[in-house]
């Protein structure tokens, strides 16, 4: 190298030593074999905790009924199971920020989660984490006894997943400000560069993306740039009207998670480079085909299917969600389910990404409609 000019040099050396960090970085990660579990705040923190200061947490552990907690390869998972044994049968699944609806995903919540960087966080590791949910379950909720499957944004990518997989299983699916159809250019070059790419190493990305989530629960005056250009899973707004229509602050339970969860920021991240939020228009379509829905007669069919004939599907969106943008996400679900989509798909008025808390009394409706028609 004495003949290279000395920036030359300088060049080689550099690549030379980002050479030797990844193989050494992978060779570490192929030794170790797996990586232990990483515990959720029910491990710890809650053993430290009062009574009374449990109870003063943004997201305390009874914030539903029915909560237990499960042993799984994926951790210790926490579930919530409630209502007649006889009812209707509903599997809800939560986006990628705000733990809980039925269960919290892994790193989530009370959740806990094995390393990401061993087990990404991909469509089949929360497939996985649904059956293994299921199984728990002291009822039966296979066989004969369909359940209707509903998510919310990250939560509604993962449902079309799950959904194409088991339509045996599935007798509706409803999607709230679902994930999976979201189109590319939404997404700026800081998250194409964090969540994209593989060129930073994860103790660079980790500390940034602590900032970004710290920063999405602040009022929105104090952040910078659009949510979606900032992040997909800011999806949180409204600070105010979320508290008073919510048992619990939710931008609070969300900053609770990044600064309480060991295992947050690495499934955040995991989520989205791994987690379906983009290009799942072919699951989509094997989720019709697996209905043996006919594309050009989705509505008819949904009308005049009974329990364990085929599944029927419900989309509701937010007018001003700056995440999942309405008019976008009814143009490509029209394009890979039918024109009979636009029945089936509900827009609310001047809601947000978070209208299933400030508009609740309105999607409860819609759903239960739905249901009865």
């Amino acid at each position: 190298m004495n003949g290279l000019p000395n920036n030359l040099k300088s060049l080689s050396l550099l690549g030379a030593g980002f050479t030797l960090g990844f193989l050494v970085k992978e060779l570490y990660r192929y030794r170790r074999g797996h990586d232990p579990i990483i515990p959720s705040p029910r491990e710890t923190l809650l053993p430290y905790l009062s009574s009374s200061e449990t109870a003063k947490l943004p997201y305390p552990p009874d914030a539903l009924p029915g909560a237990r907690d499960i042993p799984s390869p994926h951790g210790s998972l926490r579930v919530y199971e409630w209502g007649p044994e006889n009812g209707r049968r509903v599997l809800m699944i939560h986006g990628i920020s705000t733990p809980s609806i039925a269960l919290d995903l892994p790193g989530r919540g009370y959740s806990s989660t094995p390393s990401p960087s061993i087990h990404p966080q991909t469509s089949d590791f929360y497939i996985a984490t649904i059956l293994f949910v299921l199984a728990s379950s002291p009822i039966s909720w296979t066989g004969t006894n369909r359940f209707a499957i509903l998510g919310y944004s990250l939560g509604g990518g993962i449902a079309v997943n799950f959904a194409s997989c088991f339509p045996n299983l599935i007798s509706s699916v409803i999607l709230l400000a679902p994930s999976g159809l979201v189109r590319p250019y939404h997404f700026g070059w800081q998250s194409r560069l964090l969540y994209s790419s593989r060129l930073l190493p994860d103790w660079v990305i980790e500390p940034l993306v602590y900032w970004k989530l710290s920063n999405s629960s602040r009022p929105d005056e104090e952040r910078s740039g659009s949510a979606i250009e900032d992040d997909f899973s800011l999806t949180e707004q409204g600070g105010d009207e979320i508290v008073s229509r919510s048992r619990f602050d939710v931008p609070m339970a969300l900053e609770w998670q990044v600064r309480q969860h060991k295992g947050y920021v690495k499934s955040n991240i995991s989520s989205l480079q791994h987690a379906p939020i983009s290009g799942q228009h072919n699951q989509w379509l094997r989720m019709i085909d697996a209905f043996g829905i006919q594309d050009n007669n989705v509505f008819q069919q949904m009308e005049t299917s009974h329990a364990g004939e085929g599944a029927r599907i419900l989309i509701i969106s937010g007018e001003n969600d700056p995440i999942i943008i309405a008019k976008e996400l009814e143009e490509d679900s029209r394009k890979v389910l039918g024109e009979g989509l636009k029945s089936m798909f509900v827009n609310i008025p001047g809601a947000g990404h978070d209208f299933p808390i400030t508009c609740d009394d309105e999607v409860v409706d819609t759903i239960t409609k739905f249901w009865q028609r």
